[in-house]
């Protein structure tokens, strides 16, 4: 069993604060921890886009397009994350017999602080979507310019979460000894 670092304990409390159950990826419970961090983003930028289609639904409405086009456009970025967390890698198979290593204790930090990092990301999303929206009802703030932030947000996350790929990447393939 790969014993998890003390200096990421700080990481996976912070998501365990967002995910009951989460445990940064011990033996035996590596693929459910993957899937609850891939369905906890998924979630999250769920939230950031009914926000975003509540915007866009009252200012079309309003015939404020220009607002529409940036909640529209903001949708769109969700839509676009949403697809690529489903379609995602997937990491950490066994690695007896098989081509894949098993995962260090540097390999699990990296992950833990990246998901941590991710999952933060997104959760700042849905704050400043829900600012956006809650500025359109109190004419408080500038909406146009927080979506223009949230769409920032997702579109952050989505880079961001691309790179997860490269950090499972490293768990892929067997050094081969020379």
């Amino acid at each position: 069993m790969v014993a998890v670092p003390l200096d990421v304990v700080p990481y996976i409390r912070g998501v365990q604060l967002v995910l009951i159950g989460y445990n940064g990826y011990t033996k035996g419970s590596r693929f459910e921890t993957d899937k609850m961090v891939r369905d906890e983003i998924t979630r999250a930028v769920g939230r950031v886009r009914n926000h975003m289609q509540n915007i866009f639904d009252i200012q079309f409405r309003e015939n404020q397009m220009t607002i529409a086009r940036a909640a529209k456009q903001c949708m769109e970025e969700c839509d676009y994350l949403i697809e690529d967390v489903k379609k995602a890698v997937s990491g950490m198979e066994h690695a007896f017999l098989s081509g894949q290593r098993s995962p260090s204790n540097r390999d699990l930090k990296k992950l833990i602080k990246h998901d941590h990092e991710v999952i933060d990301m997104v959760t700042k999303a849905v704050n400043i979507a829900n600012s956006a929206e809650n500025s359109l009802a109190t004419g408080q703030d500038n909406p146009q310019q927080l979506i223009l932030q949230t769409t920032q947000m997702v579109t952050s996350s989505k880079g961001f979460f691309g790179a997860r790929a490269n950090v499972l990447a490293g768990l892929r393939q067997k050094k081969v000894k020379k």
